[in-house]
């Protein structure tokens, strides 16, 4: 029997590890990186590496969009002192809607079944506010639908970590935009 089609949005490696470990039974999961909210650009390639670190041990293919800083600092700078902004504040709630919605699109335009996104994994990202927003993109931008998980859910986090030990990834202390870097 054939699996639907998922493109997984990863964040980063040690979330995506999960998400992949869960879907692959369900699904032909392939991994996409677009993630124009990394700063500096050392800190984009650590993560990128490390999701192909993932895609490769998992067997899965893995696209690259190439980063727009600009477009995404566009998106977020719409929001009154959004430099100032905490983290999961509107400035985070922008970053995750261009992520989401340019999955949805990708995902459409590519003939995937379903698209997702391994936000969800996080402590300091707003689960319900990913899951409406993969519901609101799945709407705009048919054929492909959402199998909106949270895989937060039955330790999904703490799986992370330990997949992250054992493929030796690296992992980041924060988000990863330029605002939410931690104060030397």
């Amino acid at each position: 029997m054939d699996k639907s089609r998922l493109l997984l949005h990863a964040c980063c490696g040690p979330c995506a590890t999960v998400c992949v470990e869960r879907l692959l039974p369900e699904y032909d999961v392939t991994l996409l990186w677009y993630n124009s909210n990394l700063y500096p650009s050392e800190e984009h390639q650590r993560r990128l590496e490390a999701t192909r670190v993932v895609a490769e041990h998992f067997g899965v293919e893995m696209l690259e969009v190439a980063p727009d800083p600009a477009n995404w600092r566009d998106a977020v700078s719409i929001v009154e002192d959004w430099q100032r902004q905490p983290e999961g504040g509107s400035r985070c709630k922008l970053c995750l809607t261009l992520r989401i919605t340019r999955t949805a699109l990708e995902a459409a335009q590519r003939g995937f079944d379903y698209f997702n996104t391994s936000l969800s994994v996080s402590p300091h990202k707003d689960a319900d506010f990913i899951q409406r927003m993969l519901w609101a993109t799945a709407g705009e931008n048919p054929p492909a639908q959402t199998e909106a998980i949270n895989f937060r859910k039955q330790g999904g986090f703490q799986r992370s970590i330990e997949l992250s030990k054992e493929l030796g990834l690296y992992r980041q202390d924060y988000c990863g935009c330029r605002y939410s870097q931690p104060k030397l």
